[in-house]
């Protein structure tokens, strides 16, 4: 497939506002579900445990982001995720250890508690490496085989330029031409997938 004609689409967190649209939903599913499946392992739950927790945040987010605003001074939609997955992962060890005691809806994520940047680094590692896997899988099958290990060689393999432009027989400016052009769609597909400005300069250059 060829690398031009690329389109802005909407943000799929503005999608998923639209109750009719069931494609957006089951594409949030596939891209956070493995990320949250995966933070609820490494916080120590059973495979059966964090299959559940992950059933329970989604049915949680469900009926929330329909009420979601990005709104980056009050907080990004990682921090938000970020904490429905951490109240629901807390809430499952306190009772799995017969501690739980009813809160109601004081834990409930709220964009106005997340003014302050979030603490958890863990988190906020495993969202941004989740984000770049799914956008960077999106993207490959839009560009030339060449235009891709030009991109791949360069900026993921952090080669240099001279030498990538060596190997696949082409001019230095072909190559950073080449690597332009992806980081350009990467940037916008990971604004699809996550409306998370910051991630989208950190690094995208």
């Amino acid at each position: 497939m060829g690398d031009s004609g690329f389109t802005t689409r909407p943000s799929l967190l503005l999608r998923l506002r639209d109750p009719r649209d069931a494609e957006a939903w089951r594409t949030f599913v596939d891209v956070y579900g493995p990320l949250v499946y995966n933070h609820g392992r490494r916080r120590g739950l059973k495979h059966e445990d964090a299959e559940d927790v992950t059933q329970k945040v989604f049915a949680r987010i469900t009926d929330a982001i329909r009420a979601f605003e990005y709104e980056p001074e009050l907080g990004r939609f990682r921090d938000w995720l970020g904490t429905i997955v951490r109240n629901e992962i807390n809430r499952f060890l306190k009772q799995s250890i017969g501690a739980a005691h009813g809160k109601g809806g004081q834990d409930d994520p709220d964009l106005a508690s997340l003014a302050a940047p979030a603490a958890d680094t863990a988190w906020t590692t495993e969202f941004n490496a989740r984000i770049l896997q799914v956008a960077l899988e999106r993207c490959r099958p839009r560009f030339e085989p060449a235009t891709w290990r030009a991109f791949d060689r360069v900026w993921l393999q952090q080669a240099p330029a001279a030498q990538v432009a060596q190997e696949l027989a082409q001019p230095i400016d072909w190559v950073y031409v080449a690597k332009s052009r992806v980081l350009k769609l990467l940037a916008q597909e990971v604004r699809e997938l996550a409306d998370d400005a910051p991630l989208v300069a950190q690094g995208f250059h």
